[in-house]
């Protein structure tokens, strides 16, 4: 029984996981709908676009890592090494914009993608079609359907995206120490 215990609390922790492969698993099918169903360009999609994202990641962590180590105790003492870098702490100005650079970016390629695969996901729904007249007709539903939930949801609770993003990055943040 103690087990099972210890088990039921990390099902909460891993539901960020879920989410993540969640979405991963909603582009591979707009990937080959835009590849034609050939299968040497999707791999070579896929793979290029699982390095690239994996480099930026490894190379993220290098630099927050790297930087915030030069501070005494910060990793001890829950300092929050985006801010401390953000605020031109350890690495300096240009590093801090620099830093504030790519967290902008990551979000907005994260939506770019998200909004791209939910609606390529409502258009197989309701098999329209992906462009011409027809597409445009429906297209401000769609985009609609893809943008009103979160934006409705936030308006019911304006701190559950920064919770969420606590959340998840509390789990990353045990995993990585």
């Amino acid at each position: 029984m103690h087990s099972l215990k210890i088990l039921q609390e990390f099902v909460v922790d891993a539901f960020p996981i879920c989410f993540l492969s969640m979405v991963f698993h909603n582009i591979v099918p707009t990937v080959v709908t835009q590849l034609e169903g050939d299968r040497k360009k999707i791999t070579s999609a896929l793979v290029g676009g699982s390095i690239v994202p994996l480099l930026m990641f490894l190379g993220w962590n290098g630099v927050i890592l790297g930087n915030v180590v030069n501070i005494p105790g910060a990793l001890d003492n829950g300092v929050d090494p985006i801010s401390v870098l953000q605020n031109g702490g350890a690495g300096g100005e240009q590093l801090g914009q620099l830093v504030g650079a790519f967290s902008e970016l990551a979000i907005t390629t994260s939506l770019i993608g998200f909004v791209y695969g939910l609606l390529n996901g409502w258009t197989d729904l309701f098999k329209l079609p992906s462009k011409g007249p027809e597409f445009e007709k429906y297209k401000p539903a769609l985009y609609a359907a893809v943008m009103m939930p979160p934006l409705l949801f936030s308006l019911g609770n304006t701190d559950i995206f920064f919770q969420a993003l606590d959340y998840g990055g509390g789990l990353w943040g045990r995993t990585l120490f």
